[in-house]
């Protein structure tokens, strides 16, 4: 797999250093860019500013629907949201449940839930915030959904069920499960050893209502805590387990009663994160990293068809026959906005991109794409990626080069020029000039994302009714050849 993406990313370089000319002059190196590109030699390279941009409208949505993730689970609180873990079990053992529910063993029932934390996100996260060691008291609430029945048709049953509609009924689920606290002195300076988490007396009461199978949802809260706690999912190599106990077997050795202990270890096959905002303001425009979160920007439509118009001489938009606009192609656009230089909110301190979509024309419908970025060398060996938060400088560039182009063709048909942001991942080299891990000719190994999301919260309130600058570079046809 390495490999094949390997192989992409040496198969894009070229166009990546290609496209670093787009930047560089607006005239000799942009022909010769397109040129590259397989346009005609006849078309003229343009480009459009539009300054003193404010948005139409902006919005942000936030999907509350639970998120499946089979590799890592997250607990806590940070940076205005709240975050739960969900663990789903399927289990049938009719002797063990048997013994523990005997009156003889009810003293001695116990149960804990083993975690192992996350060693891969920690040792990315090393010299960052959160990193180890960490030593606290912990509150943690377990919320449990408890099914039982018969046969191994039942526990089959449970793994039949879809992710998908597992996922969505979760909350309204939990909305009447039974709960208790407990607390937990976490110590982690080694990422070798679980942690080992005993659940209160009502669950493991409410265990003995186990005759041959069961199901088990089980929920870890970690209320009041102020940073997050990752773990290995069910999908990992060590999973999360669930160890019961019951004193169940007395012996007699010579003259010596032997007590033996017996356990129940249960895996979680199935995990799912459930994210709560904790927002007060009402009217901020907030946007959340880690979660399923976007803000919509709608842009100006009539103020980029009368710049348009304004710089061809042309009318804008076009609505002669078919109203498709293909009198010039759109090579690339960037939107500039006012940006924070501070790092609140970054929940591990470093920079986090801003992901940008926009829509494109799909059969008459509307589509979602995601935005291709193309690189400008010079200025990142100074200020770094311009699609970054929590860094020096006070402007975020970000490129709509396929939404802009889609927009301009259909405009005559009634398209607006809309944008979707949001919060990608925490970068590691902001400086390096390049978009993917690589060896650098010194030998060294060289990652610019961290592999894992960053629940880091940003807020554009301040920023998002700013004037922006919104610039177009066009390769058109009205040459002397057309």
């Amino acid at each position: 797999m390495k490999k094949f993406i390997s192989l992409i990313f040496f198969a894009i370089l070229p166009m990546l250093l290609l496209a670093s000319c787009i930047f560089d002059s607006d005239g000799d190196a942009l022909v010769s860019w397109l040129d590259d590109q397989g346009f005609p030699s006849n078309y003229l390279v343009q480009t459009v500013e539009i300054d003193g941009i404010s948005p139409e409208s902006y919005q942000v949505g936030f999907d509350s629907t639970p998120r499946i993730n089979y590799y890592q689970g997250v607990a806590g609180e940070v940076n205005g949201m709240t975050h739960e873990w969900v663990l789903d079990f399927g289990f049938r053992d009719k002797s063990f449940f048997a013994s523990f529910r005997a009156d003889s063993a009810k003293k001695f029932r116990s149960a804990f839930l083993a975690l192992y934390p996350d060693s891969d996100f920690y040792a990315q996260a090393k010299f960052k915030k959160d990193s180890l060691p960490l030593k606290e008291s912990l509150k943690v609430r377990f919320s449990w959904i408890l099914e039982t029945g018969y046969g191994s048709s039942f526990v089959d049953s449970i793994g039949d069920t879809k992710d998908s509609l597992w996922r969505v009924g979760l909350r309204k689920a939990f909305a009447k499960a039974d709960s208790a606290d407990t607390t937990y002195s976490l110590k982690m300076s080694s990422l070798n050893t679980a942690f080992r988490i005993d659940l209160p007396s009502a669950f493991y009461e409410k265990l003995t209502k186990v005759k041959d199978a069961a199901r088990l949802q089980l929920k870890i809260s970690f209320p009041g805590a102020k940073r997050l706690y990752r773990f290995y999912g069910p999908g990992a190599e060590v999973v999360p387990f669930l160890r019961v106990k019951s004193y169940s077997r007395t012996t007699i050795v010579g003259e010596d009663t032997i007590t033996r202990d017996t356990y129940k270890n249960i895996w979680a096959f199935r995990a799912a994160i459930i994210s709560t905002s904790k927002e007060e303001c009402s009217g901020c425009v907030i946007l959340h990293g880690g979660v399923l979160e976007s803000l919509l920007v709608e842009l100006p439509s009539e103020k980029i068809l009368e710049a348009l118009s304004d710089f061809y001489g042309d009318k804008f938009p076009y609505t002669e026959g078919d109203s498709n606009d293909v009198r010039q192609a759109v090579v690339m656009a960037q939107l500039t906005m006012p940006r924070s230089s501070s790092k609140e909110g970054s929940e591990l301190g470093m920079p986090v991109q801003v992901v940008a979509a926009t829509f494109v024309d799909s059969n008459g419908t509307d589509m979602e794409a995601s935005e291709v970025y193309k690189l400008n060398k010079e200025l990142i060996k100074k200020n770094g990626h311009p699609n970054l938060v929590f860094m020096k400088g006070d402007s975020l560039g970000l490129q709509i080069t396929q939404g802009m182009r889609s927009f301009i063709n259909r405009a005559g048909k009634g398209a607006k020029m809309k944008v979707i942001l949001r919060m990608g991942y925490s970068m590691l080299a902001p400086y390096d000039t390049l978009y993917y891990d690589h060896i650098t000719d010194k030998g060294d190994s060289v990652c610019i994302f961290m592999d894992y999301p960053t629940y880091s919260r940003y807020d554009f309130s301040d920023y998002i009714s700013q004037p922006m600058n919104l610039k177009i570079w066009l390769a058109t046809k009205r040459g002397d050849d057309e």
